[in-house]
């Protein structure tokens, strides 16, 4: 195994024990909710409308 190898698993050793931490929270910081996801679709909405508005 060459170093960049062992530097490498050494990373992604890191980031598996990162993301455990996490998952074992059960929080995922920055985690979308309903509310999110329907005020998202508005947004979609309301700019497709206004394009179409402005196009006729």
């Amino acid at each position: 195994m060459t170093e960049m190898d062992k530097s490498w698993a050494r990373e992604v050793e890191r980031r598996i024990e990162i993301y455990d931490q996490i998952e074992a929270k059960d929080s995922w910081e920055g985690r979308m909710s309903a509310a999110d996801y329907l005020a998202l679709l508005g947004l979609t909405v309301l700019l497709v409308a206004g394009f179409w508005v402005w196009g006729v």
